[in-house]
């Protein structure tokens, strides 16, 4: 790449997660000359080695699924859904222009790219609620590696770790076929066939050939990018706005070839991931017991905070105004592993029959199945009065054997070198375990008896474990009476340490409906944009259903181009 030393373009992005490249082939298509940098060495963010998935009421998709299955939906029971969970965070500007451009983007993007969207059947997270619904959730259909050429290799992977034998599962529709493959013929089969297809492609081409989830999505981004012919500069870090009379105007870009200036006539996007990865803003914003052993999250490395750093140096405001500051998930940490290979996201285990949580103390503290982004703050909340929140999951043998457990998968894979660097503690009764892990005995051998008394019966009346829709859709189908609980059996006993860990941020640049960087005041930057996980939570924290954080990302991608384009009315 030869680099000059100064170029103008109309609109520069900075970061390639979802957001980035939706505004960049939004404003390309748009009539505007685009320009994209990307901090890392390769590109896709956080978003490529996420479920892609996005949340999006109102779509074209979730409709006809809602008609097959008999599901109602509307905006305006969306709208009061978003409110409701967002609660005194709610800013109804930025809610409506949501829900007004969501569908709009993806129609956009099918129209206008290689993205192709299909609905899943998904809950909600928080299903109790009358305006809650199960068909917003999109997720892009798979890609084939090769329709991207020599660029697939510069494509951020999944996390190694979830992978089994570089295999990577797709929907959560593929993945209950996975997991119920050693008791179903049917899943037996599927499952066969996928990896028979997955191993031939590793013979002929030496790596699998099927995009999924996240990668796919990303995936038909990038290829559209690549074919608009929009440049895209790795290992080029932004490192600061350029200003002149209030007004942004570009940004300086440190290159491999050396520093570039860049001039941006229409805007500068500011999509470069949040701040999980700036260590004083994390412990300035997260509760200490949540981040005081753990600095360990499934999001991007490079995601270090530049966006909010340099919104806040040409007068932006950073939006801490949020129920919370991060979307929760529960990690296990591998012994003597370091980085985000280490970490384990518990998605599916901890919703399955034969699996408790307990504290220290021998006592559970919330439901094991319900949704993550809940999991987490109710530990944090178990844990205040506590140097570090952390729980043990515990399992039974049947348990173990079916469904795995954090990096260890189901029988008939062996799981002893889990067990022997001390990752997964065993006992051969619960008082056994308990001595293992450091937990209250009696108080554990108490809260088994008294769960199973219950979970025999599928019930959890301590809890109401099983009584969401999100917690059934996640369990075993093929368990009954509830798919999400059942007792646990005689020994031996299995635990895993379970922390807090997060799939990126919530607090962030404060931004409008437009997508527009906000002052302190009120009053836009004008030029300066913002999207992903580097603008604050539309949601103010809260986590309406799959797909959360990249709708969002998208969607206010998608309106920001659009806006510097001059194809949105102003804001005022």
């Amino acid at each position: 790449m030869e680099t000059p030393t100064n170029l103008t373009v109309d609109f520069l992005v900075i970061g390639t997660g979802a957001a980035g490249l939706t505004a960049a082939i939004t404003a390309r298509k748009s009539g505007l000359d685009v320009l994209i940098v990307e901090k890392n060495d390769v590109y896709g963010g956080t978003s490529a080695a996420s479920g892609g998935m996005i949340w999006v009421p109102g779509n074209k998709h979730s409709a006809k699924l809602g008609e097959k299955i008999g599901v109602s939906d509307n905006q305006d029971k969306a709208r009061d859904y978003i409110i409701e969970e967002a609660g005194n965070y709610a800013n109804i500007p930025r809610i409506d222009n949501y829900l007004k451009y969501g569908p709009e983007m993806v129609d956009y993007m099918e129209r206008e790219s290689e993205v192709k969207f299909f609905a899943l059947p998904y809950p909600d997270y928080h299903g109790w609620s009358a305006h809650a619904s199960r068909v917003r959730s999109l997720q892009a259909m798979d890609y084939p590696a090769g329709s991207l050429g020599d660029h697939v290799a510069k494509m951020r992977n999944f996390l190694p770790q979830t992978l089994f034998l570089g295999f990577a599962i797709g929907s959560s529709v593929e993945m209950k076929l996975f997991m119920s493959a050693g008791r179903s013929v049917k899943s037996l089969a599927f499952v066969a066939k996928r990896l028979t297809s997955h191993f031939r492609d590793v013979l002929k081409y030496g790596s699998g050939q099927q995009m999924v989830r996240g990668r796919a999505l990303i995936g038909r981004l990038a290829k559209t990018v690549f074919d608009l012919n929009i440049p895209l500069w790795l290992s080029s870090p932004a490192a600061e706005l350029i200003e002149e009379n209030g007004q942004v105007t570009g940004a300086v870009i440190d290159t491999p070839q050396g520093r570039v200036h860049v001039t941006a006539t229409k805007g500068v996007l500011l999509a470069s991931g949040g701040y999980p990865g700036d260590r004083k803003r994390r412990s300035a914003t997260y509760p200490p017991v949540a981040d005081a052993a753990n600095f360990r999250g499934i999001w991007c490395p490079t995601n270090t905070g530049d966006g909010v750093r340099m919104a806040e140096a040409v007068g932006g405001t950073f939006n801490g105004e949020v129920s919370t500051p991060a979307a929760w998930i529960p990690v296990s940490l591998m012994p003597g592993k370091e980085g985000i290979d280490g970490v384990w996201p518990h998605f599916v285990d901890r919703n399955k029959p034969g699996f408790i949580a307990v504290l220290s103390n021998g006592k559970r503290f919330t439901s094991e199945a319900g949704p993550y982004t809940d999991f987490v703050p109710a530990l944090i909340q178990a844990c205040e009065k506590d140097k570090e929140a952390f729980c043990w999951l515990i399992s039974d043998q049947k348990g173990i054997n079916s469904y795995g457990m954090g990096f260890s998968r189901p029988s008939p894979i062996p799981r002893g070198h889990y067990i022997k660097n001390g990752y997964i503690k065993t006992g051969k009764t619960l008082r056994d375990l308990a001595s293992k892990i450091g937990v209250n005995a009696a108080n554990l051998e108490e809260t088994v008896h008294t769960f199973n008394t219950h979970a025999k019966d599928g019930k959890d009346p301590e809890f109401h474990r099983g009584e969401n829709l999100y917690d059934v859709y996640n369990g075993d189908d093929e368990h009954k009476p509830n798919p999400c609980i059942g007792p646990l059996g005689d020994g031996p006993y299995y635990a895993v340490k379970i922390v807090p860990g997060d799939l990126g941020t919530f607090a962030g640049i404060k931004a409008d409906e437009f997508s527009r960087v906000l002052r302190s005041d009120g009053t836009p930057i004008t030029g300066l944009y913002t999207a992903g996980n580097d603008q604050a939570s539309v949601w103010g924290g809260a986590y309406p259903g799959g797909g959360s954080m990249i709708g969002p990302g998208m969607t206010f991608a998608y309106i920001a181009a659009r806006h510097a384009a001059g194809a949105l009315p102003e804001a005022r």
